[in-house]
């Protein structure tokens, strides 16, 4: 699609807990924008795109953003928005909770993780675009995520569309079936939003 792509590598817990994996991709992102000229792009049209774990950490850089990493576009796939709906959906503490956070029971200091881990709790007016893209079977991170975080951002007078992937599970395997267009939906989106 012309694009030039940056694949960017995070630190990952346990070694690493978070604040870690944001910390770079936020270093990452002003790392390609210092380093633009070198690839012929365009440092003011960088969009961010993450699937699921790197989905959450797109938005949560989206959302985060200072002047040094704000972004001209956000495009998350079925990310976890709320960490700590997800949680609360849960009968006991997930097994990823312990060691993304290095806690061992969900105490004052892990529900404050949770919830400046959340992008849902930073929303507010002035963020760039964002495109959602969720299946409606997803069983790892429910598609009420994506619905949740578009209402708060058009709340809150964001444009935040989504593409809905009826039938869709976690992950993309599958979706070419279920609308082959989604890629081309993406495509579009991003040539709009960056021109």
């Amino acid at each position: 699609a012309g694009f030039a792509w940056f694949t960017i590598n995070y630190r990952l817990a346990p070694k690493y807990p978070f604040p870690a994996c944001i910390e770079d991709v936020e270093s990452a992102i002003r790392w390609v924008k210092a380093h633009a000229a070198e690839y012929k792009a365009d440092p003011q049209r960088i969009a961010l795109i993450g699937e699921s774990a790197g989905g959450q950490l797109v938005s949560l850089a989206g959302v985060r953003a200072k002047e040094d990493t704000r972004v001209a576009a956000v495009v998350p796939f079925y990310a976890p928005h709320d960490m700590e709906l997800r949680v609360k959906q849960s009968p006991s503490m997930p097994t990823w909770v312990a060691p993304l956070f290095g806690v061992k029971e969900l105490n004052d200091a892990a529900w404050q993780a949770l919830h400046d881990a959340s992008p849902i709790n930073h929303v507010r007016p002035g963020l760039p675009p964002y495109l959602l893209i969720h299946g409606t079977q997803d069983d790892k991170v429910p598609f009420e995520q994506s619905l949740r975080f578009q209402e708060k951002m058009k709340a809150a007078g964001n444009t935040c569309d989504l593409i809905t992937i009826e039938g869709g599970r976690h992950g993309m395997g599958g979706w070419e079936k279920l609308d082959p267009g989604f890629k081309e939906k993406l495509v579009a989106w991003l040539l709009k939003k960056l021109s």
